[in-house]
């Protein structure tokens, strides 16, 4: 038996004294503390890293400082406006297959990217996309693009102001389905993993877990490492989440957008997507904005379009700008 130099029984009762039940679950307490606090640094400042990520011009129009950016060159503007949760990546896949004669019109929705602003809805967004055109001085002509819930702003940008659209190439669009049941499921499905991401979120553990492989959140898109990155870290911030929120229920409670009949003319339209869609959001009746229709059909598996399918948008809006121009020498 060995003994402590200069010990006695007076220390060792204190260091037993120390070393308690009440103690340990204050040592513990104080671990996860620490453990969350961590978590939480760990969370704002990754998140903080992929919202920065934005380039672009800003201008202010009625209390919103939009964040815009313009790519390419050519006769004709393309105002292009993304699905719930689009994102930089959105934007950069379409402009590196995209090399027809039209400018592209980026720009972020309120609570996306580099645009600060309360939300606005799908009307309030047209209108200001209107103001904010005729402060650039542009000849106000428009090709329209939208996908999902970026078709509604372009379907009420079409029903506000139809003398200065083009042509228009709606993708999965929703608008004759707003408030319907089938719009309520797709709702659901769409955040029906929020509640978990968002508590978990806090500390950072969905992050960690889609970064280091051990789970992945967003499978169901197909991308390259580093986009897949991108994507998931942008989409699991709580700001990202909030927003989508806001307009998925939108889309939920709101009044159906119908289409107005030959509104269009003979000014072409195209509309993207799929055949489950097509049924699912009475998406044929968008054909009868106009009498120059073109349909492209993508596979069921196809949830944004836009990230997953570029190239089948370039494809189309090339076709529907070869049909402006030649349409806009029969009228001379």
């Amino acid at each position: 038996m060995s003994f402590i130099v200069e010990s006695n029984s007076l220390e060792r009762h204190k260091f037993r004294k120390m070393i308690n039940k009440k103690n340990i679950i204050r040592v513990i307490v104080l671990f996860l503390a620490a453990l969350f606090f961590a978590g939480y640094l760990y969370e704002e400042y990754q998140a903080k890293i992929y919202l920065d990520q934005v380039s672009g011009n800003q201008i202010m129009v009625n209390q919103v400082n939009y964040n815009y950016e313009i790519h390419g060159s050519g006769d004709y503007i393309v105002i292009v406006d993304g699905a719930s949760g689009e994102s930089l990546l959105h934007k950069q896949k379409l402009m590196e297959k995209f090399d027809g004669n039209a400018r592209l019109f980026f720009y972020d929705r309120p609570g996306y990217g580099g645009t600060e602003g309360e939300y606005k809805t799908p009307r309030e967004i047209a209108e200001d996309l209107h103001f904010m055109f005729r402060r650039f001085g542009w000849k106000m002509e428009f090709i329209l693009v939208g996908e999902e819930y970026g078709s509604l702003v372009m379907q009420e940008y079409l029903n506000l102001y139809p003398d200065e659209v083009l042509g228009a190439l709606f993708i999965n669009p929703m608008g004759e389905m707003a408030g319907s049941e089938e719009i309520v499921r797709y709702r659901d499905i769409r955040t029906a993993s929020f509640f978990s991401k968002e508590v978990l979120g806090a500390v950072g553990l969905p992050r960690l877990m889609q970064s280091s492989g051990i789970l992945d959140f967003f499978d169901e898109v197909s991308l390259d490492n580093e986009e897949k990155e991108f994507h998931s870290n942008l989409r699991l911030t709580r700001s990202m989440m909030n927003i989508m929120k806001a307009e998925l229920g939108y889309m939920e409670t709101a009044e159906a957008l119908p289409v107005k009949t030959n509104l269009l003319g003979e000014n072409p339209l195209h509309l993207i997507t799929s055949n489950r869609n097509m049924e699912r959001f009475n998406q044929e009746r968008y054909l009868g904005y106009s009498s120059d229709v073109e349909t492209l059909i993508v596979q069921d598996s196809v949830s944004d379009v836009m990230l997953e399918r570029p190239q089948d948008i370039a494809s189309s809006l090339n076709g529907l700008i070869d049909k402006i121009t030649r349409l806009s020498y029969r009228r001379k």
